[in-house]
């Protein structure tokens, strides 16, 4: 089974990822993170690219036009071309770049769906270029895989379209016998060629750029060098250069070739040999502090750093007068610039970044107590100064996940962030850019699956427990991942219901439940779902399908016609008379008023919903379909929820919601067969 999918590739031919990690972020308003993990999951959910997106990829992508020729003669012939080669060569980016020559209406993505074999039919859009995109795939592809794409060219010439799959030749080889006269594997692109035409398209001068790639330092380093990695190159070339014009004394040009290599190096040497000379404390938490905050005020660093040692446990020793370092000795000893605007910057590309990595390896015992002080912050910081260093540390916290393949630093920064009312929305945005990361998404999903297991307390068998804050912001996080990963969204909210004793984590999976189900294709899945929570065995899942089932009940459509009313041509809809009945019997519960509500609300505007609703109620009384006892505490509860949405006092006069609420009453309450028959001839309460 395939379904839309999945990371593209920068423009010329390394992964997001590697743009990503070298990105500085000094004042973003709070959209990076944000902003990528919505584009990302828009293709994960096969949404067509839009122009800009591939005009933008493209711009500066070095093209081989005996590759073009050789991929566009086997599209020709067969539909299908089979790209293969090693991670960081090109290929997603040299797909769209066929796809574009060939003027498609549109280009999407597909994936496939672990587990399951690949299935193309369903791919029914004409005129559309398809990019079955397998370089993640980590396990051998399915036999017959090559055949299915042979097989597929005459559905793909009645749609008038192509499908290009991507993949590394390792993955590929298990099936290549099967089709291969489809296969190309692709010869990356010379590194300092894809350098240059990357460069071209940066604020450089014609002879800034010849200087760079003529530099026998840096060429040594592209010659042999990957797209992918040219790129990286390429990046920090344009971070030195872009740095440079902003200092007031611009550094000579041997030294920023000196400050590239380093950057290329993480400046793990520079660092270490620092540190060997910087001993005093002070001087290290008012580097980290400075890198963390880098381009913030001397006053916010100075005053950060003081809370940092603290938090650290390293409480600095209070200075009198003008004794100790200042800020200038201060930010000339951490080789920072303090600017004419009073503001400290690093001015060495990717210097910062490298400054919290060498701590988090350095300092592993302190991780928890630093995320801890970078929440505090990102909260104090003023709006988006707040949110900028929460997105900078995100962007930090993904890199060192997907170099350590471990989700310590990424869990701290999660949990701390989630306590804070400022902060809960980026730590929501951190866990579902780790969860689509191509390389480090795998491991996050599946560590999700483990948290979402786990207790919310400490057990006395010291079983590791999961936060309810953290739990929170995870139930908001799969909301987002559910369009792209259903199975795997709706599996992990299941076990949060499942394995919470608290009540905001259950209303957090109502919530995501809500929000999943105006997505396409998980109406059903929802249905299935909390079906299967009405009748199980744990408390928790009955009552977080409850409160998910309420939140639909209340919300309504065009002219106020709640979205769960329908009628069956025997009576009310099934499952919405079961969500009814186990949601009566909450006698807790503060939702139903609302609910009830929205469809009395319905019934009094719209008279030919009235029978219907009037017989959803009655019949929620009975503890099912074929189990006619009748509940009084369900009675009860809806008689109290009736008389909420209109009140009954002495002397009341018959209205148009007075009468409604009584007819609801009466057929609830005749609806009991122990009730006494009501005489033909006697009065109605209106």
């Amino acid at each position: 089974m395939s379904e839309p999918d999945r990371h593209a590739e920068d423009r010329t031919g390394n992964t997001d990822f590697a743009m990503r990690v070298d990105q500085t972020v000094p004042n973003n308003h709070g959209t990076v993170i944000g902003v990528q993990n919505n584009h990302e999951i828009q293709r994960l959910r096969g949404t067509p690219l839009t122009d800009d997106w591939v005009r933008g990829r493209l711009r500066s992508f070095a093209s081989n036009d005996d590759t073009t020729k050789t991929l566009e003669a086997i599209l020709e012939a067969h539909r299908v071309v089979v790209i293969h080669a090693s991670p960081g060569t090109g290929r997603y980016t040299t797909a769209l770049h066929i796809l574009t020559t060939l003027r498609m209406r549109a280009i999407r993505q597909v994936r496939r769906v672990p587990d399951e074999k690949i299935e193309l039919e369903g791919l029914l859009d004409e005129d559309t270029g398809w990019i079955l995109d397998l370089r993640h795939e980590t396990q051998p592809l399915p036999t017959a895989t090559g055949l299915h794409l042979r097989e597929i060219a005459d559905h793909l010439r009645e749609t008038r379209s192509f499908i290009i799959a991507v993949v590394h030749t390792d993955t590929w080889t298990s099936v290549a016998d099967e089709a291969p006269d489809l296969d190309h594997q692709l010869k990356p692109a010379d590194g300092l060629r894809v350098a240059r035409s990357h460069l071209a398209d940066q604020p450089l001068k014609p002879s800034e750029l010849d200087q760079w790639l003529s530099d026998s330092k840096i060429t040594r380093h592209l010659q042999h060098a990957t797209p992918a990695m040219a790129v990286s190159w390429a990046h920090k070339i344009t971070s030195a250069v872009t740095l440079n014009h902003s200092m007031t004394e611009p550094k000579i040009f041997d030294e920023l070739v000196d400050f590239v290599i380093q950057s290329a190096r993480n400046w793990r040497s520079e660092l270490l040999k620092w540190h060997k000379e910087q001993t005093d404390s002070g001087h290290r938490t008012y580097l980290l502090a400075a890198a963390v905050l880098d381009g913030a005020t001397a006053q916010a660093v100075y005053d950060s750093h003081l809370k940092l040692g603290t938090a650290l446990d390293d409480t600095p020793v209070p200075t009198k007068g003008q004794r100790g370092p200042g800020v200038i000795e201060l930010t000339d000893a951490i080789n920072a610039d303090l600017g004419t605007d009073d503001r400290i910057r690093f001015l060495r590309p990717g210097y910062a970044e490298a400054v919290v990595d060498y701590f988090w390896v350095d300092r592993a015992h302190h991780v928890e107590a630093f995320t801890h002080w970078t929440a505090e912050q990102a909260a104090l910081l003023s709006g988006d100064l707040g949110i900028g260093l929460a997105d900078r540390v995100s962007q930090w916290v993904i890199r060192y996940t997907l170099t350590k393949q471990s989700l310590t630093v990424l869990r701290a920064t999660a949990t701390h962030w989630a306590a804070s009312k400022n902060l809960s929305g980026p730590a929501v945005d951190l866990l579902v850019a780790a969860a689509i990361d191509p390389q480090a998404g795998k491991l996050a999903r599946d560590k999700y699956l483990q948290w979402a297991g786990a207790p919310d307390q400490p057990t006395p068998d010291e079983r590791v427990h999961t936060p309810v804050a953290l739990k929170r912001v995870l139930a908001a996080a799969m909301a987002q991942l559910g369009p792209a990963y259903p199975k795997v969204a709706l599996r992990r909210l299941a076990d949060l219901a499942a394995h919470t004793g608290d009540a905001t984590v259950t209303q957090a999976v109502g919530e995501a439940l809500m929000a999943l189900w105006d997505q396409e294709g998980f109406t059903e899945r929802i249905r299935d779902t909390l079906t299967t929570w009405f009748t199980a065995a744990q408390h928790h899942h009955t009552a977080a399908a409850r409160r998910a089932f309420l939140h639909l009940a209340e919300r309504t459509g065009p002219y106020g016609i709640p979205i769960l009313l329908t009628t069956h041509t025997s009576g009310p809809d099934p499952w919405t008379l079961t969500g009814w009945r186990r949601s009566l019997d909450d006698t807790q519960s503060s939702q139903i008023q609302g609910a009830v509500d929205a469809w009395l609300d319905a019934a009094l505007a719209h008279r030919e919903l009235r029978t219907t609703i009037v017989t959803t109620f009655t019949e929620a009384v009975f503890r099912s379909d074929t189990d006619r006892t009748y509940l009084a505490q369900r009675y009860i509860v809806l008689n109290h929820a009736a008389n909420g949405w209109e009140p009954a006092h002495a002397g009341q006069q018959p209205t148009e919601r007075t009468r409604l609420r009584d007819e609801v009453l009466i057929a609830i309450r005749e609806a009991d067969p122990t009730a006494p028959t009501r005489a033909r001839d006697a009065p109605t309460t209106s």
